[in-house]
């Protein structure tokens, strides 16, 4: 029952009370009928105007309508002067009906025919939910129903997404005589003939860089013994071994060959082991972390452990390191504090040489740097925007903002907001002409810095993964850098064809749900990577495989595009902001898993955990999680 005004209510009680003073009572001059009718009619009245009665204040009101509403429920805003107004001009009316009433026919007529919503109360509210939505739209929010088709909210195109999926099914690679396309057994007799010389290019290059060969990459083996997720992988030189970086603070020398730990040591870093490299010689490891720190593992010739120590300390987390070419003792290492550091092992302090800063003189923090393979001068930086940073070391001076050589971007993401679009890795190809750039949650960009036909030098874009969960890696793949690989979220292994861009092989990677890290070996057509899982696979071509499993690897690989583009196509139209929602999952899963098996392997040897150092290694982070620093990176490439 719709509750009206006050003043209404007294006035028509008044006016009542005069033709019959006494309401138990009725005049003879009325009829059964009619006095039946008048006592009806003095009940709703009276109902109304009793002061034990209470009275519904606006928001009760309100409350009381959309409970009754019917199919659609309607939320008012908090404007009560809206509703008030409303409210009041349908009692204004209500009254000057009732008074003229009163006038002119006096009781027993206004009485006589009652109107139609005395008898329906209920259908008044939706009568007021109409009026409400049509006269005063901009005061009334309408939560639609879960069946309604015309619920408004963002849209993915699916005939879209699947016209994608097809034209990037459909792409072919090229084929090269002798260089994509070998024949193993004549390759080989040759090559027990003596006639490798006559082998452009060599054995092992042709067998790297076969096509048929990358087709048929599957998992071979799987090294296990880490208690974290890997998040770093590194072939020595020779390619007989591979180093793992951890999760679980510990870094395992392997011997992937037999499958074989070589050795396992404990880095000294306080927080996830983000990288590790192997120095040529092969007697000292490089780690960072996310505790920012940079250290170095000594071993004597035998194998075992010499020594740990600290070479640099960023102030935030620090995500990669690069070997410079034509050395055996220095690196280079970039943070989440935006400071690249030229760091020689033999020295006790290293070198800042660039504090990289964007237009706007903010700081960048760094996700990832890699140098040019053939000069050493040269190297790349990438952190949290657009733009891939080539720089000359010998013209970087210390405190001053160093002009890069490039800065390229593709054309449709150099306009945007930095924190909409951000590189998680880049590298250099074979000759250092070209930079791979892997976007988070956007495509792969190769780029050729001295190609001026295209103004944003982007000379091939490949598509189909998903980058989103992690700080995902890329790289090349085969002597000349024939192919490009990189890891997804929804557990994949992408090869494509570099010229072409055409998918040349999808394979399941990892069984936690994201591939980070993927790395060539140096001179065989092997493939090492990790993810989320405890382990690190190992990848060789295998046997042919027939055209009932080839139907199936294609509709598998069709099925993974589109899921990767619709999920990602769905993310752009929901969420503001890309970092916020998965990525921030995967750092709360990884962190208190870490922590659990780091508590179970200390109570297995019988030992406690050093209360001091967790509170320094969470001081140390929570100084390290400002506002520039990235959310939910935990896992991440090599």
């Amino acid at each position: 029952m719709e509750a009206s005004d006050n003043k209404g209510g007294d006035e028509d009680k008044e006016g009542m009370e005069e033709d019959n003073p006494r309401p138990g009572c009725s005049n003879e001059n009325n009829n059964p009928t009619e006095e039946a009718k008048v006592l009806e009619k003095k009940e709703k009245q009276e109902n109304v105007n009793d002061p034990k009665m209470p009275t519904l204040t606006d928001s009760e009101a309100d409350n009381d309508e959309d409970q009754t509403a019917g199919v659609s429920t309607v939320f008012k805003k908090r404007k009560l002067s809206s509703s008030r107004n409303y409210r009041q001009n349908n009692n204004m009316e209500e009254e000057n009906s009732n008074d003229d009433t009163l006038s002119t026919n006096g009781v027993s007529e206004a009485t006589a025919d009652p109107p139609e919503e005395d008898e329906n109360p209920e259908q008044e509210p939706e009568d007021l939910s109409d009026s409400a939505s049509s006269d005063d739209d901009d005061d009334v929010i309408r939560i639609p129903d879960d069946n309604d088709d015309n619920a408004p909210g963002p849209t993915v195109d699916d005939g879209a997404i699947l016209k994608t999926t097809e034209t990037l099914m459909n792409k072919t690679p090229l084929v090269f005589p002798h260089v994509r396309s070998s024949n193993f057994l004549k390759d080989h007799h040759s090559l027990q003939l003596g006639r490798s010389h006559l082998l452009r290019p060599s054995f092992c290059q042709r067998q790297i860089s076969s096509l048929e060969n990358v087709r048929k990459l599957h998992c071979v083996n799987k090294l296990e013994g880490h208690e974290g997720c890997v998040n770093s992988l590194s072939f020595n030189m020779s390619g007989t071994r591979i180093a793992s970086g951890s999760d679980d603070l510990s870094v395992i020398v392997w011997d992937w060959q037999k499958g074989e730990k070589v050795l396992q040591y404990n880095t000294g870093h306080r927080a996830n082991v983000f990288q590790s490299k192997m120095m040529p010689g092969d007697l000292t490891i490089t780690s960072c972390s996310r505790d920012g720190q940079v250290r170095l593992a000594e071993f004597a010739t035998a194998g075992n452990l010499r020594s740990t120590k600290r070479l640099a300390q960023h102030k935030g987390p620090a995500h990669k390191m690069a070997l410079i070419p034509g050395t055996s003792h220095s690196l280079l290492s970039a943070g989440e504090d935006g400071q690249v550091f030229m760091i020689d092992i033999r020295e006790l302090k290293p070198d800042k040489i660039l504090l990289l800063k964007n237009d706007k003189d903010k700081k960048i923090p760094i996700y990832s740097i890699h140098s040019n393979p053939v000069d050493g001068n040269i190297f790349c930086t990438t952190g949290r925007d657009q733009f891939v940073r080539v720089f000359d070391r010998r013209f970087l001076s210390p405190g001053a903002n160093s002009a890069e050589l490039h800065k390229l971007c593709p054309e449709h993401l150099s306009a945007a907001h930095e924190l909409k679009a951000y590189i998680t890795c880049a590298v250099f190809n074979h000759d250092g002409s070209q930079i791979l750039g892997s976007y988070n949650d956007e495509d792969i960009y190769l780029f050729e810095p001295e190609n001026t036909e295209k103004e944003d030098r982007v000379i091939n874009t490949f598509r189909g993964h998903r980058n989103n969960a992690t700080v995902k890696g890329v790289n090349f793949y085969g002597p000349d850098s024939e192919y490009v690989v990189s890891g997804s979220d929804c557990g994949n292994i992408f090869i494509w064809e570099r010229d072409t861009s055409a998918l040349v092989r999808l394979a399941h990677g990892d069984e936690g749900g994201v591939v980070n890290v993927l790395e060539p070996h140096p001179n065989l057509p092997v493939l090492a990577t990790s993810g989320l899982d405890d382990d690190v696979k190992i990848w060789q071509p295998g046997p042919e495989r027939d055209d009932i499993e080839k139907e199936k690897q294609r509709v598998y690989m069709k099925e993974a595009i589109s899921k990767n583009l619709s999920d990602r196509a769905e993310q752009q139209t929901s969420e503001a902001d890309p970092l916020d929602g998965q990525m921030l999952w995967v750092l709360w899963r990884h962190i208190r898993r870490a922590e659990r098996r780091r508590r179970e392997a200390a109570s297995a040897r019988g030992e406690e955990e050093q209360p001091s150092d967790n509170s320094t290694e969470e001081d140390e982070e929570d100084e390290s999680d400002n506002e520039d620093s990235v959310r939910g990176r935990i896992c991440t490439q090599s």
